[in-house]
């Protein structure tokens, strides 16, 4: 009588998915109701057979992978519900949605950005601070700007692009030395 060593559990749970692998996809289909999710769902079943298989080897098989699909398909479902559906008719609207104030991490950069302005802003001069937030800010123009300041409209808008450039700098995380330049 030849020893035939039982097969790995991980092995023997890939060979049912794959034996019945339309009846499992047809039960994906049910629950989720989309056709490529239902494939994702048997391909992470899959997946998780082969990295994290139970200890013992069940003794339906069938039910364990059943169940298995059935368990990722709610859970599919539970992570996709707070999604908000949006139908795109073009490339136009894709690319003006952006982002939303709801991506964290959209979010995070954004304060970054804007404490990163704000320090840059305030190693500026006050002369040149006050010309470019209310130019910039309150849309004063530049020549009621200059005749606030009592200095020609050239200077004012010298400041506004000194004040711009030395922002963009601080975006951009160079500093260079000319902070101090520009506080003349």
């Amino acid at each position: 009588m030849p020893n035939h060593s039982p097969l790995p559990v991980c092995e023997v749970l890939i060979r049912e998915l794959i034996s019945r692998r339309k009846l499992h996809l047809c039960e994906a289909l049910r629950i989720v109701g989309r056709p490529d999710a239902a494939e994702d769902i048997l391909q992470n079943t899959a997946v998780k057979c082969l990295t994290c298989p139970p200890r013992h080897q069940p003794e339906n098989p069938g039910c364990y992978v059943s169940r298995m699909v059935r368990n990722a398909s709610i859970d599919y479902l539970r992570k996709h519900a707070k999604e908000i559906a949006t139908a795109f008719d073009g490339e136009d609207q894709i690319a003006s949605a952006g982002t939303t104030p709801l991506c964290g991490h959209t979010h995070l950069e954004r304060k970054q950005e804007l404490a990163a302005v704000a320090r840059a802003l305030s190693g500026l001069s006050e002369r040149k601070r006050e010309a470019f937030l209310r130019h910039r800010l309150a849309d004063v123009p530049q020549k009621k700007i200059a005749e606030e300041m009592e200095v020609s409209r050239a200077l004012v808008n010298v400041m506004i692009k000194q004040a711009e450039s030395h922002c963009a700098r601080a975006l951009a995380g160079e500093d260079d030395g000319r902070a101090l330049a520009l506080n003349a």
